[in-house]
């Protein structure tokens, strides 16, 4: 099974500016969707009134947004220091 990269380590090679921007899209949708997923699960327990599962949501949501918020500067450091010029 192949190691899991972070976005910044995969923005670190030598790549094409459309490529890179496709690479910081992906990871964004992901996010986006995960947000989403989290979201109406922490609605859907609230109507159930599931405590349990309400907790489980909060947390994925906090999660959600401590690695994302967590990335961004990462990102940006990745995408300044690494040359635009393909040869």
């Amino acid at each position: 099974m192949a190691k899991h990269k972070s976005i910044s380590q995969r923005l670190k090679y030598n790549l094409a500016p459309s490529v890179k921007q496709d690479i910081v899209n992906e990871w964004a949708q992901k996010k986006q969707d995960a947000y989403f997923s989290a979201y109406k699960q922490l609605e859907d327990a609230i109507g159930r009134n599931d405590m349990h599962e309400i907790d489980i949501a909060l947390d994925a949501l906090k999660d959600i947004g401590i690695k994302s918020f967590d990335a961004i500067p990462n990102i940006a450091k990745a995408l300044l220091d690494t040359p635009t010029d393909i040869a």
